[in-house]
């Protein structure tokens, strides 16, 4: 596989890093300091940017060792500007993300982008199956 390509659109962005070779995702930095009010969410920027091949996307997934959530994190392979990263400050009091703290890890995820085609219920609803007599779906009315 071709090695994920990025640039940094601030000279001074902390570039992106895969802490052991292994590891699943990129680990990307705050690109500067964010403080997010209490019950709260922020777009933290990265100062960096990706050539994502078409056939995959980028999936911004939490740290372990964060203590503060992520919002939806999926960067499509057109999206050609800045990392931003979406934090939510889930307790009581403001919460400061400092310049150059770890926030996420990208994950590269293979993408399908097959037809969509409209059909029926019935042609995909079975009448029972392992999740129960529904199927799982929820009929309105």
């Amino acid at each position: 596989m071709p090695p994920l390509r990025f640039a940094r659109l601030d000279p001074g962005a902390r570039p992106p890093q895969r802490k052991h070779p292994a590891d699943a995702g990129v680990d990307v930095y705050a690109g500067e300091e964010v403080t997010i009010p209490p019950f709260s969410a922020a777009r933290v920027p990265t100062g960096l940017t990706f050539e994502i091949p078409r056939q995959f996307m980028l999936l911004a997934k939490p740290k372990s060792g964060s203590d503060f959530l992520l919002g939806a994190g999926v960067i499509d392979p057109g999206y050609q500007g800045e990392v931003l990263i979406k934090v939510v400050n889930y307790t009581p009091n403001p919460l400061t993300i400092p310049l150059g703290a770890s926030l996420a890890q990208l994950v590269q995820v293979a993408i399908f982008t097959d037809p969509l085609e409209e059909v029926s219920l019935e042609e995909i609803h079975q009448e029972t199956s392992e999740r129960g007599a529904d199927g799982g779906i929820v009929r309105q009315g």
